[in-house]
């Protein structure tokens, strides 16, 4: 008698038509496994080609934003609105005091904010203290301020008062008692007590 043996899981049939049957009905899903895992294979590498391209977009989206959000870096501050106090990432303070010929010089309130404008370097009320606020963490000099002001300051003038050698006039700054050279370049920094003075 002839028997017919599967391949697949080694049973003995007495016709190939029973084999065939079986074979049919028990094991033709090997046949779609293996088309199934090819597709498989390639939807796998599709996704992660498709993922691998999203957060491509993703990172550079978030960089697009950090050099947008850092394009005030460049801008001086009197071109600068940060609208608010809200959604600061830097708020610190100076004092400053102006002398002119042994008067206080007034610093008036509201330097640098009008409707619907704040410049990062602001002040309140006629204290002298400076608001040196921004939305990342940014360093400010003092010309800046006199800059927002709309005022003159360097190493030479303060307002429309210059040094002039034959008359011996002087304008010194001091910060923090000590004098400091820098003038409109120095950086302002988080409790500085700047004191500008012009004798004539």
């Amino acid at each position: 008698m002839v028997e017919f043996r599967c391949g697949a899981c080694n049973k003995i049939f007495n016709s190939k038509e029973a084999l065939s049957m079986h074979l049919q009905a028990k094991h033709s899903k090997n046949n779609d496994d293996s088309k199934s895992k090819r597709n498989l294979n390639y939807k796998k590498i599709r996704n992660w080609i498709i993922f691998i391209f999203i957060l491509g977009l993703i990172i550079l989206g978030i960089y697009a934003l950090m050099t947008t959000s850092n394009s005030f870096d460049n801008l001086p501050a009197a071109e600068i609105n940060i609208g608010s106090h809200q959604n600061i990432a830097l708020h610190i303070h100076s004092d400053l005091e102006i002398k002119i010929n042994g008067q206080n010089f007034p610093i008036p309130a509201n330097i640098g904010i009008s409707t619907g404008i704040m410049r990062p370097l602001h002040t309140h009320d006629s204290s002298g203290e400076i608001h040196i606020e921004g939305p990342y963490a940014r360093d400010f000099s003092v010309g800046e301020f006199f800059q927002v002001w709309n005022k003159t300051f360097n190493s030479s003038c303060i307002f429309e008062y210059c040094t002039d050698y034959e008359n011996r006039s002087t304008l010194k700054m001091f910060v923090n008692g000590q004098e400091n050279t820098q003038f409109e370049n120095y950086i302002m920094r988080e409790g500085s007590e700047i004191l500008i003075e012009f004798v004539s």
